[in-house]
Parts: C-alpha cells; sequence; structure tokens
C-alpha cells in the first residue's frame, strides 16, 4: 500500500509542475525583471558544470539553456562535463568551488538521490534553482535484432533470469522507472544494473550489445531510435507517440498500453535544470535567475525541447526548490521500498510520502 501511495503523490507532484508550466508564469515574487541589482556582476565569464557526460539529457538541457543565458548577460558561459557518482562527481567539484555565481551547476533529478544512495552528502537544501528546464520521460530500449521485441518479451525474461541493463546511474531516475516496472511485476529477477555515467552512453551500450537493454531518456536515445539501431520497447511519457524515422513514422508503445494502472504516474522520468549553491549573494542569484528564465523562454530553447521530445516545466525560485525538496522525499523512499538501497531516507528526517 505504501508504495501505492508513492505513486500516486510522484504524480500529483508531477502534475502541480506541470501546471504551473502551463501557466506562462516563470516569475519569481521577490523580485521584478524591471529591477536594477546593485551589485557589478558579472564582469567575467561563467563556467558550468554538467555532471553527466556529453549527450545525455542532463547535457543537452544545459548547453542550450547556457547558450540562451549568455545572450542575457553578455558573457560567456563554458560547460564542462564532469560525470561520476551519479552526479555527486561534478556536484561535489561545484559545491567546493567559490560560491559567487560564477561556477553553475548542471542540476539534475539525481539531486534527489545521491544522499540515499551513499554517493554524497549533498542534498536539495545545499542548491538554489535557478529554473528546472524540463522532465525526462523514461525509455526502455534494445537492439532491433533483440530476442525482445515487446515490453511483454522483456518482462518474461526478467521473469526466467537476470538480464544487464545500462542505465546512467544506480540510482538515476531510469532506474527508477524500471522500478515501476518491476513493482508491478513482483516475480520478476531484479537486473543487473550497469551504470554508464549518463543517459546517452547507457543508449550506446544498447547499440553496441553490451547489454540485454537500456534504460535511458527518449530524448538520449532517440536518434539512434531514427536511425533505426534502437527499438523502443516502451516510453513513460504523458501517452503514445509517433516520430519521423529515416524510413518513415515510427510509434513509439506507451507503457500504460500494458500497465493501464500506471496511467496517473505519467510522466515518469527525471528533471534537469540549472541551479548555484544556496549561499550564492541574492542580487546575483537574481540576475541568473532572471537570465535562467529568459533562456527557458527562448524560441530556441523551447524549439530544442519540442524536437527532442523533452516536457516543458518552466519552474523557477522557490517553485523549483519546493519541487526539488518533493522529489527528493519520493525519489529517496521509492529506491528504499525497491530494495536498491539499505539507507532509510527516515535517517535523514525524510518523512514517507
Amino acid at each position: 500500500m505504501k508504495r501505492r501511495t508513492l505513486c500516486i503523490v510522484l504524480a500529483f507532484v508531477m502534475a502541480l509542475g506541470l501546471m504551473g508550466c502551463s501557466s506562462g508564469d516563470t516569475s519569481s515574487d521577490s523580485s521584478t525583471d524591471g529591477e536594477q541589482a546593485a551589485v557589478e556582476y558579472p564582469t567575467r565569464d561563467l563556467s558550468m558544470i554538467v555532471p553527466f557526460g556529453a549527450g545525455g539529457a542532463t547535457d543537452l538541457i544545459c548547453r542550450t539553456l547556457a547558450a540562451e543565458m549568455e545572450k542575457q548577460l553578455g558573457v560567456s558561459i563554458a560547460v564542462t562535463n564532469m560525470p561520476g557518482s551519479a552526479s555527486a562527481v561534478g556536484t561535489e567539484y561545484v559545491n567546493e568551488a567559490d560560491h559567487d555565481g560564477y561556477t553553475l551547476l548542471g542540476y539534475p533529478t539525481d539531486i534527489t538521490s545521491i544522499k540515499v544512495m551513499g554517493q554524497s552528502d549533498l542534498t536539495y537544501e545545499d542548491w538554489n534553482a535557478l529554473v528546472i528546464g524540463c522532465a525526462v520521460p523514461t525509455s526502455i530500449v534494445v537492439k532491433p535484432d533483440s530476442p525482445y521485441q515487446t515490453l511483454e518479451d522483456l518482462v518474461a525474461a526478467m521473469k526466467a533470469g537476470t538480464l544487464t541493463i545500462a542505465t546512467s546511474d544506480s540510482g538515476c531516475a531510469f532506474t527508477r522507472g524500471l522500478g515501476l516496472i518491476l513493482q508491478q511485476e513482483p516475480e520478476c529477477n531484479q537486473p543487473e544494473l550497469i551504470p554508464s555515467g549518463g543517459g546517452a552512453n547507457a543508449a550506446l551500450s544498447a547499440v553496441k550489445g553490451d547489454v540485454d537493454a537500456a534504460a535511458c531518456g527518449l530524448p538520449e536515445c532517440i536518434e539512434y531510435v531514427r536511425s533505426g539501431d534502437l527499438k523502443v520497447l516502451t516510453y513513460m511519457g504523458s501517452s503514445a507517440i509517433t516520430i519521423d524515422g529515416a524510413d518513415g513514422p515510427i510509434d513509439i508503445p506507451w507503457v500504460c498500453d500494458v500497465y493501464p494502472d500506471l496511467e496517473e504516474n505519467m510522466p515518469f522520468g527525471g528533471w534537469v535544470g540549472i541551479a548555484v549553491p544556496a549561499d550564492t549573494d541574492p542580487e546575483i542569484y537574481e540576475i541568473l535567475r532572471q537570465a535562467a528564465v529568459k533562456a527557458y523562454e527562448s524560441e530556441a530553447f523551447q524549439t530544442f525541447a519540442e524536437q527532442k521530445t523533452f516536457v516543458p516545466m518552466g519552474l523557477t525560485g522557490q517553485e523549483a526548490n519546493d519541487w526539488a525538496k518533493s522529489t527528493s522525499y519520493i525519489n529517496s523512499w521509492m529506491l528504499y521500498d525497491m530494495g536498491f538501497t539499505s539507507t532509510s531516507p527516515e535517517t535523514f528526517g525524510w518523512p514517507h510520502p
């Protein structure tokens, strides 16, 4: 019953986030775009650390936002990939740098789980989100010649033995997406998860045939799907979709076609934004926040999100921080309830949703 309640709460929180996006209001209550900050900033170029490998959802979203933020700030933003330990390596690096607004964090949903997974002591409380740009629905993909041609085939194989499934990292959002299926199919053997340092790398492992399947964001594998190098077994978006492929339209099957009871939990996956340390000067934070919001609202970013099948969110300020807090509770307890970690979130004072 607790697991079922957990999923319902997740759907409710996701719905609130998307409602905030649909309203089109990405402003913060603390200030308006017309206010001028007294601090002189920025006076030099910035850096942004993306705590996953190149080509994944976090990398794609953050690089696109950074390019648009440069137009607002009038300086360059050098983006560096620093993968490792489910984002903990890059996240720790930004935390250890000066908290002066010149080192930004590509802020992935993994901030919600790295503490419960024992990868870092950092949590949502250590960060102040500029914007949470997009949700990244989970997909499970295989090679076209795989013996598993449907989700039902994959589930049957997991009941019969132990499969290898590549993911970004052991506690990532797409692992939790796989966990939703395991909750529906308790007779399945828990697969051997192969951490890959990012969803794009997980997809590449599937293309090479190094694993039985990969769990990643659809945007991270979509070009392989378009070219016919990967086949989507299931997609955890809001509905089934059709995309353009090299040889014509490709129907992407929806997880709820197999498990209708999961519909209230969709879309299910990760989210990506940009953040700075929580103790960053408030005036500097506000300059960055306004630049990030305008970057999110830009035609270039919205077109990018649509083409890559990301789900726009556009949360900013306290709303974004509340989102990170809520999903930290949900995701950490989900990992614990599914047996992916032996550390109870209760030890951090995080209540069960």
